[in-house]
């Protein structure tokens, strides 16, 4: 088995898989090592969000508008339908007068970069989802948010990557990084050593740990989602759709003075798939690897559903799961070539944005390995920012 490539990316989850991909289009041998398979991390435990309306403004929601840019073409380039469901919308729902402040400010700052994002009174906003509770203030909306299969997708960039030439390495593990000095030279796994003139960090969540076998910290935590799915129900919803308070914690953590929410991170996120199930979210829970799913999770989840959602109390859960995210402290991706260790690059840290951000992750980054620069500047995701301060 040949075990030299020109690029080794760590991690074959939605992230390793975009970025192999991209890299396999510019003829470059890619190996990819996964120590499971490829939606045994986030890309199995999500929803499918692909919209604006969770961005922050400015640099984030510039990448975002990219990438999303480049979705209604995915199933056709990729030879996969990923099940996208483009224009459905997406809307953060407004509980009181405060929200109501911060929701106007943000869609003002958010269309700066060009997205069609407003804020709506109730009736409109019931009008667009009947099913709303009628006690809500309003709701940031906007009408082009969209969703995907984040499994299909997951699997749709593999197979175009493996179609290209790229080597998939399932069950297997990294266990060290072999260099030469300062010099990325390749991996040690469960399967043997495999070489390469570059690495890249794409594991995620678990990403730290990969950084201080490179000798380059990565300031990267888990960050646990534990979210519901409901038994298959008629069309229930039309929009993916967050409440304000998920982007308060998300974005600014400070404003929360409950020490519950601030603990667990418990706002509301539901989509319905395309077979009538709702996915309902979510915590955001800064506890390790401890991926057990807590009946005090799922009673706030449930109850702040209902309370959006009141119809939602006929419906039946059938099941549940929990996820890592990839948390930054300052909730950007980390994305481009280290400094410190050369041959080696990182594209992780996206927390709750990977489905949404992978295709214009994996097409960058991989302008930057083989051409030496993106098209779209990486600079506010530049992996060393934290090393520099």
């Amino acid at each position: 088995m040949n075990n030299t490539y020109d690029v080794i990316v760590a991690g074959g989850g939605i992230m390793g898989s975009a970025i192999a991909y991209e890299l396999a289009k510019k003829n470059q041998r890619v190996l990819v090592v996964e120590r499971d398979d490829q939606t045994a991390g986030a890309a199995g435990a999500t929803d499918g969000v692909v919209g604006y309306h969770t961005k922050k403004a400015g640099f984030h929601m510039d990448l975002a508008v990219r990438s999303i840019a480049m979705f209604p073409g995915l199933s056709e380039e990729l030879g996969m339908d990923i099940e996208y469901g483009e224009g459905c919308g997406g809307m953060l729902v407004i509980e009181d007068v405060e929200q109501l402040e911060l929701m106007e400010a943000l869609a003002e700052a958010q269309r700066v970069s060009g997205v069609d994002i407003q804020v709506i009174d109730i009736q409109k906003a019931r009008e667009l989802e009947p099913h709303l509770s009628s006690k809500l203030v309003g709701a940031l909306y906007s009408p082009t948010g969209g969703k995907v299969n984040p499994l299909k997708l997951t699997f749709a960039y593999a197979a175009a990557a493996k179609r290209l030439g790229a080597v998939f390495q399932n069950r297997t593990e990294v266990q060290g990084v072999i260099r030469d000095g300062n010099t990325v030279r390749g991996v040690n796994t469960t399967a043997g050593d495999f070489f390469c003139e570059k690495l890249v960090i794409a594991t995620g969540a678990w990403s730290a740990a990969l950084g201080d076998m490179a000798g380059f910290p990565l300031p990267i935590k888990p960050r646990k989602g534990q979210l519901v799915v409901t038994e298959p129900v008629g069309p229930f919803l039309n929009c993916t759709m967050q409440c304000a308070r998920y982007f308060v914690i998300k974005n600014r953590p400070e404003s929360i003075t409950d020490e519950y929410i601030l603990r667990t991170g418990a706002s509301m996120s539901i989509e319905q798939m395309d077979d009538g199930a709702i996915i309902i979210g979510s915590t955001r829970e800064l506890v390790g690897f401890d991926s057990e799913n807590t009946l005090e999770s799922f009673e706030s989840i449930l109850r702040r559903a209902t309370a959006l959602f009141p119809a939602l109390r006929d419906v039946h859960v059938i099941r549940a799961f929990a996820g890592f995210r990839p948390y930054t402290p300052d909730g950007l991706p980390f994305i481009g070539k280290v400094n410190t260790v050369e041959g080696l690059y990182v594209g992780a840290g996206h927390e709750g944005d990977g489905i949404a951000l992978a295709p214009i992750t994996g097409r960058l980054l991989a302008e930057e390995i083989v051409d030496g620069a993106p098209s779209f500047s990486l600079e506010p995701f530049d992996p060393n920012r934290f090393a520099k301060a």
